[in-house]
């Protein structure tokens, strides 16, 4: 299926999905990413992990850049398959610097993968197709053996932080693939988990409908407290946020900051274990400003009826409410995934968020993806229909331009947008320079237009 949105005289974006073989017997494809890049080029190798317990890579192959049609994904081809796990493969990521692919399975482990400058077959493996090969650098286990449902990278790729199925957080040490830390605060699967990019906390998400937020201890002497305050085992310390009870019965105004929240009603922010996912993938922007929570739940009146929803929080606010949700999702949604480019401000906009540059996030509902910017906080673009199962994972392309999305009907599809649709870039690619030369003080970043509890709807 391929869906087309136009101007008068433009193509502004290209949505289609890709059918050919991507796993065998055509199980699902839980999880898709692309390889970054600091350059600013249009990402090539995709990886994507599926129910057949495979990691396999891939290239995609875009159309010329045709300046009434666009450019859309031509075409896909098949580079090399991974077939160390047993079970299937829940979370495929690639390290920030692209050097690195880690997959997270059902069988309870999570391996680190390198590009082999050799061409080498598996054992007992006939694979005529393939074009690289992987090596495995270092593989960690779960010491109970539990399913992993998401991973994600230290901003230094010295770590890797895991939600499992026992209701665990562990980070894993990348080179030895030793357990570092390991935290049991959820009382229910840990379906999603994030590292902060500027290296202070861990965000995970649970079916307990909560979400917990960690801050990282230890000396900050020579910068590198990550390595320093991980290895001790110990030194990360819990700051739960109990966002659960928290949500505000409605639209909040600047005196309802100072109500005794004590008064008004008090419901769960979140779905329950009833929700028939296996992932609640959270999402931190990448400067680090944003938390985005999917698998929400936002009710405007107690007579009204709950609204599939996800909630924002500021860096600055992550022990209080949300400052705004997005609702009216006729499906429930299971991922949120920014772009890693920062775009420039449209002109003439105010925005609700002070910042000076633009981010894009998309929200994966099961049905459908919403795409957002953060100065207008409105839909750039909804994909509606292009899969016939459930949608499993989202990524972006290293340029923002393209954004692909795996599903439990076997395939995987793809969106490319026009810059006259997402605006321009502000040529910074390499967002981990810039966080680290631009540091965010506790006040910093404001809601210019929304008070805590605003809302937001789809429509």
């Amino acid at each position: 299926m391929t869906t087309v949105l136009k101007n008068q005289s433009k193509q502004l974006l290209t949505a289609k999905t890709l059918t050919l073989h991507w796993h065998d017997n055509s199980l699902p494809v839980y999880s898709v990413d692309f390889q970054p890049n600091r350059e600013g080029t249009r990402s090539e190798r995709l990886a994507t992990g599926g129910g057949d317990g495979n990691v396999r890579i891939w290239k995609v192959i875009y159309t010329n850049n045709d300046p009434i049609n666009g450019q859309s994904v031509e075409s896909v081809e098949y580079l090399s398959n991974i077939g160390k796990h047993t079970q299937a493969v829940n979370c495929v990521r690639f390290d920030p610097s692209g050097q690195f692919l880690a997959s997270a399975s059902d069988d309870g482990s999570v391996m680190i993968w390198e590009l082999s400058d050799k061409l080498v077959q598996e054992f007992g493996a006939n694979d005529e197709f393939l074009k690289e090969s992987w090596s495995l650098k270092t593989a960690a286990f779960s010491p109970s053996s539990s399913e992993i449902y998401d991973i994600s990278w230290s901003p230094d790729s010295k770590f890797i932080v895991c939600g499992s199925m026992d209701n665990f957080v562990r980070v894993f040490d990348t080179k030895t693939g030793m357990v570092v830390s390991q935290i049991r605060d959820h009382t229910h699967y840990v379906q999603g988990v994030q590292w902060d990019p500027r290296n202070e906390f861990i965000c995970s998400q649970s079916a307990d409908r909560s979400v917990h937020v960690y801050n990282i201890l230890s000396s900050k002497k020579d910068h590198d407290f990550i390595e320093v305050a991980l290895k001790a085992s110990i030194n990360i310390y819990r700051a739960k946020v109990d966002f659960n009870v928290s949500c505000p019965t409605s639209m909040s105004t600047s005196s309802s900051q100072n109500d005794n929240s004590s008064e008004k009603p008090r419901r769960y922010l979140y779905k329950n274990e009833t929700l028939q996912s296996f992932f609640r993938r959270l999402a931190i922007s990448p400067d680090g400003s944003l938390l985005i929570s999917p698998c929400g739940l936002y009710k405007s009146s107690e007579a009204s009826e709950n609204e599939n929803a996800v909630f924002i929080h500021i860096r600055a606010g992550l022990r209080r409410p949300p400052v705004m949700c997005i609702s009216g999702f006729k499906k429930p949604a299971i991922a949120v995934r920014f772009s890693p480019v920062l775009f420039k401000l449209q002109e003439g906009e105010s925005g609700y968020i002070d910042l000076p540059y633009r981010m894009i996030f998309a929200i994966a509902t099961q049905d459908s993806i919403f795409v957002y910017d953060t100065q207008r906080l409105e839909p750039l673009a909804v994909a509606a229909s292009i899969h016939y199962a459930v949608i499993t994972d989202i990524c972006w392309s290293a340029d923002g331009k393209v954004l692909m999305a795996s599903s439990a009907d076997g395939f995987v599809s793809s969106i490319v947008f026009d810059d006259d649709l997402i605006g321009k870039d502000i040529v910074t690619y390499d967002i981990p320079s810039y966080v680290s030369s631009h540091p965010i003080e506790s006040n910093e970043i404001e809601i210019e237009k929304t008070e805590v509890g605003d809302h937001l709807n789809t429509s």
